[in-house]
């Protein structure tokens, strides 16, 4: 149930019943709140269909509420029609790194919301002759400056790939986060490096101060409403 319509069904509750005790409405509006500020989350590219579905909405698992996951989109790389992964050729052959070429897709809050996330894990492997040296920049907020970055040699098998990366926080006020893939140092241009099953996670989609503000200040009333009844309800002394 989404987090307004379960603070008006408490509230509406607690005036149906004069005599509801204040101690467990307060908690529960209190978790109604904090439920609103620390929503995890946990998403995947995992690129059903052929060639794999780049995509953010033809994903297996539907789009969070308050953020966009976004279409994963090439730069200077070419698409190649393999099932159920995101696989691109035209790496950079050469030993230099080249920023001009690379995979990306960005993650958007809504607006009135910002994203506090830590953790990027990928599969990852590249086809003979594919790019031997990998990167992963993260970019905020449009930012050009790199935020952080995971470096890592791709693999001739699938494998699983952890990135740790700086957490954002409240602090930051992130509302949009790019991740750049590149790839380079490979022996031939019409070889691949191929990723599939990218998740990302942590405390998730936060909403601002001023959309959490509304729900203190129902408490605040419900409170004030409440020891305004009790005091009415207590005989007077003769």
């Amino acid at each position: 149930m989404r987090s307004d319509l379960m603070v008006w069904n408490l509230l509406r509750f607690h005036t149906m019943r004069p005599k509801f005790r204040l101690l467990p409405l307060a908690a529960a509006l209190l978790f109604v709140a904090q439920s609103m500020a620390s929503a995890s989350i946990v998403w995947t590219y995992d690129f059903p269909g052929t060639p794999g579905s780049p995509l953010g909405s033809g994903q297996t698992n539907p789009q969070t509420p308050n953020v966009t996951f976004g279409d994963w989109t090439r730069v200077n790389l070419s698409a190649v029609a393999t099932s159920d992964v995101f696989d691109s050729n035209f790496w950079n052959i050469t030993a230099d790194f080249d920023s001009t070429q690379y995979a990306s897709f960005t993650i958007t809050a809504d607006a009135g919301y910002h994203l506090n996330l830590s953790l990027l894990t990928f599969d990852q492997s590249r086809t003979s002759g594919g790019p031997t040296k990998g990167v992963i920049q993260i970019f905020l907020n449009g930012s050009a400056t790199v935020y952080d970055s995971f470096s890592y040699n791709p693999t001739a098998s699938i494998q699983n790939k952890t990135f740790s990366f700086i957490p954002t926080t409240d602090a930051d006020n992130v509302t949009l986060i790019e991740f750049r893939w590149y790839g380079w140092n490979g022996g031939t241009p019409e070889s691949s490096l191929i990723f599939d099953n990218v998740a990302i996670s942590g405390i998730g989609v936060v909403p601002e101060t001023g959309t959490i503000v509304p729900v203190a200040l129902l408490l605040g009333c419900v409170v004030a409403e409440s020891v305004r009844q009790r005091r009415r309800q207590v005989p007077t002394r003769a």
